[in-house]
């Protein structure tokens, strides 16, 4: 379970987390939506334990972060919007030091890397390394040591940017299995053409709150005066979130597929 509580976090006189509220549930993929500049990646921070809240409080795996010791993360994967790599290791190489880090046996290691290379399509080869990747290639290698361990929990900032639309479809079919057998997955994106297909809850933060946190169908309904629209979901979240700020945002968000 991911869970905030009346989270206040401010940058000087910035106020970004105005009470922030969120739950999100064992069996759930979480979307978190909102323009740029609303705070999503701070909540994200706070709930990794790399940043502090002025006020208030947040759970993973029903422990609170930062109160006693970090042993949620045992469990937990994460990917940041701007993620840190060993630049100078190959993807084999990177993902064996994750693993390492997350004490996982010899054995079930070399076999845990040699799946993740072929299911993201990461380059073999000694001297293919991070530094030389593109932008989605190095977004592959982010999730893939986000999912070494086997993880129950997931914490996804902008996770799918530069992966084609192929990849990021079989992803997704990969965390509807993983939430089936009851992890948790909270995620950031601005691929809702993606998103609609993939989560089945969408939060909206906005004006430091969540202002709404609801199935796909409920958000629908609540765009139903924009129905004679092309996509009314999106126009309603542009009402929402104002115009010109959400179309920075928002690349397009459509209906599920049947």
């Amino acid at each position: 379970m991911i869970q905030t509580i009346d989270l206040h976090k401010s940058f000087k006189r910035n106020h970004v987390l105005k009470g922030t509220s969120l739950s999100c549930v064992p069996g759930q993929i979480q979307a978190l939506l909102g323009a740029n500049g609303t705070g999503k990646s701070t909540l994200v921070h706070i709930l990794a334990g790399l940043l502090k809240q002025d006020k208030g409080s947040c759970f993973m795996a029903q422990e609170e972060v930062g109160k006693n010791g970090y042993a949620y993360r045992k469990t937990t994967g994460y990917v940041f919007e701007h993620p840190m790599y060993i630049e100078k290791y190959t993807a084999t190489e990177y993902l064996e030091f994750v693993a390492r880090m997350y004490r996982i046996p010899q054995a079930e290691r070399k076999s845990r890397v040699a799946e993740l290379i072929e299911f993201f399509e990461l380059p073999g080869g000694k001297k293919n390394y991070i530094e030389n990747y593109s932008k989605g290639m190095k977004s592959k290698i982010s999730l893939a040591a986000a999912l070494i361990h086997n993880p129950s929990c997931l914490i996804l900032d902008e996770p799918f940017d530069g992966i084609d639309f192929l990849l990021v479809q079989k992803i997704g079919t990969l965390f509807k299995s993983m939430a089936a057998n009851g992890a948790t997955i909270l995620l950031t994106s601005h691929q809702y053409d993606v998103i609609s297909e993939m989560c089945d809850h969408f939060a909206l933060l906005k004006d430091g709150d969540i202002q709404f946190n609801v199935a796909f169908d409920e958000l629908k309904t609540l765009a139903g005066k924009f129905a004679q629209d092309k996509n009314p979901v999106k126009s309603y979240l542009e009402s929402l979130m104002g115009e010109g700020e959400t179309k920075k945002s928002l690349n397009f968000i459509g209906a599920p597929a049947n």
